[in-house]
């Protein structure tokens, strides 16, 4: 490959980058070809892109970013998965091949400006949907006013209960 040719791939991955707002690395030794296109299927469906890169090139295009970081996740055969929206839905289908592929490993990722190690990315990947956690959190928030309104309601309930077995007591006394 000429220097010029160098030139475009090192200034194409800068644009990558830049239009990307997650980056994730993976290692794909030991995938058929047609695997790699399974696996690239998946992530295009989940809303990424998923690159073969060469890494002296793509570390090239790293230099002087905060994600330069990721270049010392790149050992052996690597691929790069572009994200630009939300990287959750992408890191679930990675790892949903991963369980059926062990060839493939992800090895870490750039995500809200931080750069993860492959068990941070791990973690994430198996977190329940984004509207589960959201009902979750919502069941949490309501939980202590339903208990509020329950001990709120208590009072007035044990009030007239109270009342009432004063009433039923007192009729009994009257007749003797």
């Amino acid at each position: 490959m000429r220097r010029a040719e160098k030139e475009q791939v090192v200034a194409k991955w800068h644009q990558a980058i830049d239009e990307a707002a997650h980056i994730i690395l993976s290692g794909y030794r030991g995938l058929t070809g047609k695997e790699i296109t399974e696996l690239r299927r998946r992530i295009r469906e989940a809303g990424g892109r998923m690159r073969v890169v060469k890494k002296t090139l793509f570390q090239r295009a790293l230099e002087g970013r905060d994600e330069s970081a990721l270049g010392e996740h790149m050992e052996g055969p690597i691929a790069v998965t572009f994200v630009s929206g939300d990287p959750m839905t992408v890191l679930k289908a990675m790892h949903e091949f991963a369980r059926d592929h062990d060839q493939l490993d992800l090895r870490a990722s750039w995500i809200e400006d931080e750069l993860l190690q492959a068990s941070q990315v791990e973690e994430l990947a198996i977190l329940p949907p984004r509207e589960e956690l959201l009902g979750r959190l919502a069941a949490a928030m309501s939980a202590p006013l339903a208990q509020l309104a329950a001990v709120l309601q208590a009072v007035p309930r044990d009030f007239v209960l109270t009342l009432q077995a004063v009433a039923k007591q007192r009729e009994g006394e009257a007749p003797a």
